[in-house]
């Protein structure tokens, strides 16, 4: 059920990073290539923002019609501060930074009996448009700890269920007599990311971390080698999978989270995922540590050169891996970019640059978490294949 009415996100702070503030790592010396990606601007939401009553946050996925100038952006409330959801946004530009950002609307997502979830049924991760606006893909973690599958879904504009892409069987979550998880997705680290071939024919998803079966999870001496899973998206048969590596998480921790947590956390993994061609992708890592905070690298990787693993129940370590390229710190920007856990593709820029903008999941406030918009500006090389 859509809620539509416009509302304006009073109060933002906006921060805009043109090139002359940029630091001197982002900056190319003369005869050098211009960095590939720039930051441009961020907007913050104010803590305790809400919409329809619900709160306005936990922004895991967004996307950007270009035909309507809107975005969609997935919540990843487990129906526990609100019913599960997505929001509609403008988020206007002007130069190179946002203008007033609007809620357009509000639209609950309905369960496959046509009622909203229940608690703690899903973990809404990452939504993009279908071609022509016309439904939404959308993935969920599920809860491998309590049962619940992780999943990628169709809805109607309206939010109403159509139907469900199957996933491979090397997915599901499976437990030993002891129920011990000895394969399958992780609990959450499952369907993290989702994008569309520009063409609209592949739904890519890529799982946070390795499924158990294939490796260990990210730690400090060792990456995770996930998997990318291809998809036709009208039939919605499985067609390939690769392997990404995610890299070892970058910090450790230094203090315990906040109650009722109160241990010491860290982790790292692909947060999501955004075409550039059927072959081609950004990635977005997020490692993590309490005490310290949140890294976030976006990469440029390819299917291209790397070993199809479909038919690898478990993968056996010999297989090459898609490769990838850093295309942007955060750490070096000279903002704290939180937990970013969305990006899409943006409007083209003045200068002809194409622009991605990315979202922040606040957490709903926990540890300190904040909402945030940021606006890059992406050189065309990257969108051509010279990453």
């Amino acid at each position: 059920m859509r809620h539509g009415h416009r509302t304006l996100l009073g109060g933002l702070a906006a921060a805009t990073f043109l090139s002359a503030v940029l630091p001197a790592s982002a900056m190319a010396a003369p005869h050098e290539r211009p960095p590939a990606v720039r930051l441009l601007d961020t907007l913050t939401v104010p803590a305790g923002t809400t919409e329809d009553g619900m709160p306005f946050g936990g922004l895991s996925g967004i996307d950007y019609d270009r035909r309507s100038g809107e975005y969609v952006a997935i919540s990843d409330d487990r129906s526990e501060n609100g019913k599960a959801r997505f929001y509609t946004l403008r988020l206007p530009l002007r130069g190179g930074a946002f203008t007033k950002p609007v809620v357009e609307g509000l639209t609950v997502l309905d369960d496959t009996d046509g009622e909203p979830f229940a608690t703690k049924a899903v973990d809404p991760e990452s939504i993009r448009w279908t071609p022509g606006g016309r439904s939404l893909l959308w993935t969920s973690e599920g809860a491998s700890s309590s049962g619940r599958p992780a999943f990628l879904r169709e809805a109607g504009p309206e939010g109403a269920y159509r139907r469900e892409l199957p996933l491979p069987d090397a997915y599901a979550p499976v437990r030993d007599g002891a129920g011990k998880l000895v394969a399958g997705v992780r609990n959450n680290q499952a369907l993290e990311g989702l994008t569309l071939t520009p063409d609209g024919r592949k739904a890519v998803t890529v799982t946070e971390n390795a499924l158990v079966q294939d490796g260990p999870a990210a730690s400090l001496t060792s990456g995770s080698p996930s998997r990318l899973l291809v998809s036709d998206r009208r039939t919605g048969r499985p067609e390939a999978q690769y392997v990404y590596e995610v890299d070892p998480v970058s910090d450790a921790a230094t203090a315990p989270l906040p109650p009722p947590v109160n241990t010491f956390s860290s982790d790292r993994g692909v947060s999501e995922i955004l075409a550039i061609s059927r072959t081609d992708f950004i990635t977005v890592e997020r490692s993590f540590a309490s005490g310290v905070g949140f890294a976030i690298r976006l990469y440029w990787t390819t299917t291209r050169g790397a070993t199809e693993v479909s038919g690898e129940h478990a993968l056996s370590g010999t297989e090459t891996p898609m490769r990838k390229k850093l295309l942007f710190d955060f750490t070096t920007s000279g903002t704290d970019a939180d937990n970013v856990e969305g990006i899409t593709w943006g409007p083209v820029l003045p200068d002809g640059s194409r622009s991605l903008v990315l979202v922040s999941d606040d957490n709903f406030g926990f540890n300190g978490g904040t909402t945030k918009f940021h606006l890059l500006a992406v050189r065309p090389w990257v969108t051509s294949g010279g990453a």
